[in-house]
């Protein structure tokens, strides 16, 4: 499996904000300021699958420009969305005061949308895609991708909660949020994180979603994810 890191920063840092596209095709959230990066550097034409998870601006206030490009391509196929509950009520509301009310019409014919629930399983192309409604605003969902071979854990932003747990137990690999230094009731910090580590000896943790003092913190103690960076596992 192909993971390849457009962002993985937060809204207070210099870096893109998180995101990730699965072996060329499946984009994970789609962030404000992400747009420029992929319309530059990568070929929206194959994406053919987007994961939202949550309606945090950080998460996808870039959609619409997303879906107006593809307009622009004359796009006549189907794009799968897998996003939480309501999605078609607030994208109408974001292309609204955005003034791209004609985007949503097109989004609408174009877009297949199937809402994610805690412990749902889906299957997309060859994977396996698992949710976890995790702790951080009402309807946000980490998830496991299973290609058969490896389970990579992705823990969305999240406080530390059970269904934080189950996927990291799920994981071979997680790529984990690590915003704060001190302890936050919505996302997980550097102490919580390295306690994880310790726990399960066996799952590689990579930090997304950090500041750049988090990541001073987290020098040579754990991975640390970066704009741009290729892994495959």
């Amino acid at each position: 499996m192909k993971i390849e890191v457009v962002g993985s920063g937060n809204s207070w840092t210099k870096r893109l904000s998180t995101s990730f596209i699965i072996d060329d095709h499946i984009l994970i959230d789609v962030p404000q300021g992400s747009f420029k990066s992929l319309f530059t550097n990568k070929k929206l034409e194959n994406i053919d699958t987007v994961i939202l998870t949550h309606y945090h601006s950080d998460h996808w206030a870039d959609l619409h420009l997303f879906i107006q490009t593809l307009k622009h391509k004359k796009f006549a196929g189907k794009l799968k969305l897998f996003a939480p509950e309501g999605f078609w009520n607030k994208y109408e509301t974001l292309t609204s005061a955005f003034c791209v009310s004609n985007n949503f019409e097109f989004a609408k014919q174009h877009i297949s949308y199937s809402q994610l629930y805690n412990g749902k399983i889906f299957k997309i192309a060859n994977l396996k895609l698992t949710t976890y409604e995790v702790l951080h605003i009402p309807n946000t969902f980490g998830f496991v991708i299973d290609d058969g071979k490896t389970k990579i854990g992705f823990s969305a932003d999240t406080a530390m909660c059970d269904s934080l747990i189950k996927l990291i137990k799920k994981s071979s690999h997680v790529f984990i949020d690590v915003s704060s230094i001190e302890l936050n009731k919505n996302h997980l910090s550097v102490n919580e994180v390295l306690n994880l580590k310790k726990e399960f000896e066996n799952v590689n943790f990579y930090a997304i979603h950090y500041l750049d003092d988090v990541a001073f913190k987290l020098k040579r103690k754990i991975n640390i994810a970066h704009d741009g960076e290729i892994f495959n596992f």
